[in-house]
């Protein structure tokens, strides 16, 4: 099967690909990164768009978290932790797999490219929204990668939204872009584990992913042999939620949670959270 990974350029999505690598190494794989900028804007013009809309104790602690990625890539090639931080490029060389940076995942390059490699599926764990004519380009559809738990989590950063509205699970979402909207297509799988007293959203984020990945796989050969069933997401379920303000930043801290733990992320570096599984997993499987 030939499967091509969208991914935004978040060191954590990088795990997303090299276990399903390992996993299914019969599988042809490529990959298109999208920097976290939106559409036309480049960094500067995609901060002078967001920022506004963001609380000033919310873009601080956004800013702390930043540079400590930052800080953790560099430390894995003395822990001997490189692949999980590995930049999304440096994976592919490695692997030699196909690889295009696109700004606009829409752009005439990206479709060209999309095309050139003729995926069966395509994976999407980005912040852009897909439309036309990418949506049909693979025979499969489209598997969005949604880092929360639908639909009572839809929309922008539903790891952060768990812990300040006091979900006691946390978890992933995989399911099918059928339209240009978000976060509503059909189901196809979920995995979850709960929420613990103190828990960052950073670490939060990394075990949604981790247990993302472990789910992936199946759920993509259960895809390509026919035996699964989407469920369909009601319109009236669920909220919708955008990008969290200076309330649900107090919320975040009364629940007893935080953005960025450093602690945590050392515990990441290390292989403290290796171990970690999800106790709950569902496929939609056919009758």
């Amino acid at each position: 099967m030939k499967v091509l990974f969208l991914l935004s350029d978040y060191v954590l999505h990088n795990s997303l690909l090299t276990h399903y690598a390992a996993t299914r190494p019969g599988d042809e794989l490529a990959v298109v990164k999208i920097p976290l900028v939106l559409k036309g804007k480049g960094r500067r013009g995609t901060a002078e768009r967001i920022l506004p809309q963001l609380s000033r104790r919310f873009a601080m602690g956004k800013l702390v978290e930043y540079m400590s990625l930052l800080t953790i890539t560099a430390l894995p090639k003395v822990l001997a932790r490189g692949a999980i931080f590995r930049r999304l490029r440096a994976t592919c060389r490695r692997q030699s797999i196909p690889f295009q940076r696109a700004e606009n995942v829409m752009s005439p390059e990206a479709l060209a490219f999309v095309r050139e490699f003729a995926p069966d599926v395509i994976v999407s764990l980005c912040h852009q929204i897909l439309k036309e004519p990418l949506i049909s380009l693979a025979p499969l559809g489209i598997v969005n990668v949604h880092p929360g738990l639908l639909p009572d989590f839809r929309g922008i950063q539903p790891y952060f939204w768990e812990l300040s509205e006091g979900s006691k699970r946390a978890g992933a979402t995989l399911h099918l872009i059928e339209d240009e909207s978000v976060d509503t297509g059909g189901v196809l799988a979920r995995t979850s584990y709960p929420t613990t007293p103190g828990m960052s959203v950073q670490l939060n984020y990394y075990l949604t992913i981790q247990c993302a990945a472990r789910l992936l796989p199946d759920c993509l050969a259960a895809l390509q042999n026919g035996k699964l069933n989407p469920e369909v997401q009601a319109e009236n379920e669920g909220a919708y939620y955008r990008w969290p303000d200076s309330a649900a930043f107090e919320r975040l801290r009364t629940q007893g949670h935080s953005l960025v733990s450093y602690r945590q992320l050392l515990g990441i570096l290390v292989g403290r959270y290796d171990g970690h599984r999800a106790d709950s997993t569902c496929m939609r499987d056919k009758v």
